[in-house]
């Protein structure tokens, strides 16, 4: 071989190996932090979507970390995480001027219910005693708030105590510390087996948002593509699980993922489906009826719009492709 034909054959190795790096990269998902409050059915989607491939379809690694809703805030706008998937604390930070939006709905009505120990018969029964939620401001505080007050119940005559996380929440409740606390399916359906009595449900007093994807606005900016594929994969898993085609495949995850028995989980899927969006949205009249809610529990004077707390235009991005 000449050393022309030497040359041509070197740079053509050249170009074949940086186009395999490119390929090799372009292939590799991007791994993206996402908070998560819990393991409950409200959050299924993020480990369904993981464990089905839906994430990874769009190039997207999720870790979902669980830590208290508040937290999760202040390190997302801190850019210590890349998402949060709990929409009531970030409303609560909105309407305190940290830049953040809702921009995907899991779910677009609440299925929590009020849980109390045995013995107690009514919301009434609470008075003196304490109740578990997982943060003051978010939207399991919020919720517990205003079904209190619906019942007469004067801020101070129920002790609310801030449990971070569920499972602190319901460890309190079988332990005995907390007399009620705010669950969703499965643990409402399992407990509720076990004698702990239903007292209200959130979606009658206070229809708040609990989860969906939340990101900040300069992740918006600096990280597009991540905010896109997040987006992209959600809007994969809701869609596969509102089918009615693969209903039976997923109360079998259910059953496996919560270890409980097929009846139990068809049971709390039948409760969850309630609440899921079934396209990544929620009514403007509902998020309308949301911020009065908000507005009037941390009794804040400004006014807001759905416009000031969501983007809805990245998931209008994902559907019309």
């Amino acid at each position: 071989m000449d050393r022309e034909g030497l040359h041509r054959f070197l740079l053509a190795c050249v170009l074949v190996i940086t186009g395999l790096v490119s390929l090799t990269a372009a292939a590799t998902p991007t791994r993206v932090t996402i908070h998560v409050p819990s393991k409950s059915l409200s959050l299924m989607p993020y480990y369904f979507g993981k464990d089905k491939g839906f994430f990874a379809a769009e190039q997207i690694e999720p870790q979902l970390v669980m830590m208290a809703p508040p937290t999760a805030i202040a390190a997302m706008v801190a850019g210590e995480l890349d998402f949060s998937s709990t929409t009531g604390a970030a409303t609560s930070a909105i309407m305190r001027g940290l830049p953040i939006r809702r921009v995907f709905y899991v779910q677009s009505d609440p299925v929590h219910v009020l849980l109390g120990q045995p013995e107690i018969k009514s919301v009434h029964d609470l008075i003196g005693k304490a109740v578990g939620v997982t943060a003051l401001t978010d939207a399991v505080g919020m919720s517990t708030s205003v079904i209190l007050r619906a019942h007469g119940i004067e801020a101070g005559k129920v002790t609310l105590l801030a449990m971070q996380v569920t499972d602190n929440a319901i460890k309190s409740l079988t332990s005995r510390k907390i007399a009620a606390t705010l669950l969703a399916p499965p643990y409402v359906e399992e407990l509720e087996a076990k004698g702990y009595v239903k007292l209200a449900e959130a979606r009658a007093f206070a229809p708040l948002s609990f989860i969906g994807l939340v990101s900040s606005q300069d992740t918006m900016k600096r990280a597009p593509q991540k905010l896109y594929g997040m987006i992209a994969a959600l809007n994969r898993t809701m869609n596969y699980i509102n089918n009615p085609a693969n209903r039976k495949e997923v109360v079998e995850y259910v059953a496996s993922y919560h270890k409980i028995d097929l009846p139990l989980a068809e049971k709390a899927m039948t409760a969850q489906m309630l609440g899921y969006s079934k396209d990544g949205t929620k009514p403007r009249a509902a998020v309308e009826k949301e911020i009065e809610i908000y507005r009037e529990t941390l009794k804040i004077a400004k006014t807001f719009t759905p416009d000031d707390l969501e983007d809805m235009s990245w998931l209008r991005k994902v559907q019309g492709r």
